[in-house]
């Protein structure tokens, strides 16, 4: 894999692929929503290393957030997020055809993984299908999945920017703190992944 930064951001690190399909994990480091707080959220550990995992078993294009960000770089709008920007960027340039978000689930709840999808894009519908299908498998067989519509709000996901704005079937997928803190269980989730993005 080739490691660059596209549009000269500091922010953002880029795995170029060789498959038209593009993994993501915006929320490696803190980074800040705005609120009357103007606190920092956490950072969510290890997704880094799950989308770069499946970069390198699949050929896919991988964006990954490089450092602590003053923006939400799943949340805010297109013109102040340099990370969406280049997720754009390669969009285009890559003929993308499938967008996987990666992120951490809240210690909160009490399943396994969620799966995020756009409203009113079936091909994100099947997307979010195909990829529970494929998760649940080996040492993750009979792990809890639950399948969720993106909220109908004013928020602009990376997942719903991509779908309704660039056309792509996308997902976000919300994986438990077990899962991605223990590395075994961590090499079969992107096992199970990367084999069903490389049919």
């Amino acid at each position: 894999m080739i490691l660059l930064n596209m549009l000269d951001s500091e922010y953002v690190k880029v795995i170029k692929g060789s498959i038209p399909i593009l993994l993501s994990a915006p929320h490696v480091y803190s980074h800040k929503r705005p609120s009357l707080t103007m606190s920092y959220k956490w950072g969510e550990q290890f997704t880094n290393n799950i989308v770069e995992d499946i970069c390198t078993q699949t050929g896919a294009w991988g964006v990954i957030q490089s450092e602590e960000t003053s923006f939400d770089p799943n949340w805010h709008k297109f013109k102040d997020n340099p990370y969406k920007q280049v997720v754009a960027d390669i969009v285009g340039k890559g003929k993308i055809k499938k967008f996987v978000d990666i992120h951490g689930l809240k210690d909160e709840y009490e399943y396994d993984l969620g799966i995020y999808y756009p409203s009113k894009f079936f091909k994100s519908i099947l997307l979010a299908n195909d990829i529970s299908n494929s998760v649940d498998k080996g040492k993750l067989k009979g792990m809890s999945i639950c399948i969720f519509r993106f909220p109908e709000d004013k928020q602009e996901t990376l997942g719903e920017y991509v779908a309704s704005k660039l056309r792509v079937p996308s997902v976000q997928l919300e994986i438990a703190r077990y899962i991605r803190e223990d590395e075994n269980l961590r090499k079969v989730f992107v096992k199970n992944i990367s084999s069903f993005l490389v049919v």
